[in-house]
């Protein structure tokens, strides 16, 4: 075998028994909701749950808000079922459309930022697998409420928790959007409330 191909396939096996250990971590999560605590009481993180795994998860946390970071599905099973759990638990809640793909408009990530830091807690954040949507809301909410730097909130946005944005992956969007947001933060530590901007929002 050429020295060369023999050292890129050193480098490809190393590679994927490096990244074994936490992607088997993540999809062992992530078969079970992705379901992270980010402040013990206060912030929680997760994919779409099923009706029986959301409720349980209420029960068991106190949650008292929800954000649905994949926006309002009017008609749809899983956005019926969840609004339904919602109002039946006297629970906040409030859906806002946000791709994984492209970046948010600056006015959503502060609108997301106030939501988090304003919502009658326990809250509990979700897009569809707990891993892209949700680790940026995640991360903004460590870098604004929590105060810590940005190097550690962005920590939210890892493979520990199934988000994957390299080899051509589109959900590298997220983390160009914390970059953003966390520059703007940085410059002048104030979040303007845009619920014009935020687009298509439902809350109860």
């Amino acid at each position: 075998m050429p020295p060369l191909l023999s050292r890129l396939r050193r480098v490809v096996l190393t590679t994927l028994v490096v990244l074994s250990v936490p992607l088997g971590y993540a999809g062992l999560h992530y078969a079970r909701g992705n379901i992270f605590e980010i402040q013990p009481g206060v912030l929680y993180r997760s994919g779409q749950l099923d009706g029986t795994t959301l409720q349980r998860l209420i029960e068991q946390k106190g949650i008292r808000t929800i954000v649905n970071l994949r926006g309002a599905h009017p008609g749809e099973r899983w956005f019926e079922a969840e609004a339904s759990i919602a109002e039946g638990n006297g629970i906040h809640y409030t859906a806002i459309p946000l791709s994984a793909r492209s970046v948010p408009a600056m006015a959503t990530m502060d609108a997301l930022a106030l939501l988090l830091r304003d919502s009658p807690g326990p809250v509990l954040v979700h897009c569809l697998g707990g891993s892209d949507r949700s680790g940026l809301a995640a991360a903004i909410y460590e870098l604004v409420v929590r105060g810590k730097s940005e190097a550690e909130a962005a920590g939210q946005l890892s493979i520990v928790y199934g988000h994957f944005p390299w080899l051509g992956s589109a959900t590298g969007a997220m983390d160009d959007a914390f970059a953003q947001f966390a520059d703007h933060w940085h410059r002048d530590k104030t979040l303007v409330s845009a619920s014009g901007d935020v687009g298509q929002v439902r809350m109860q």
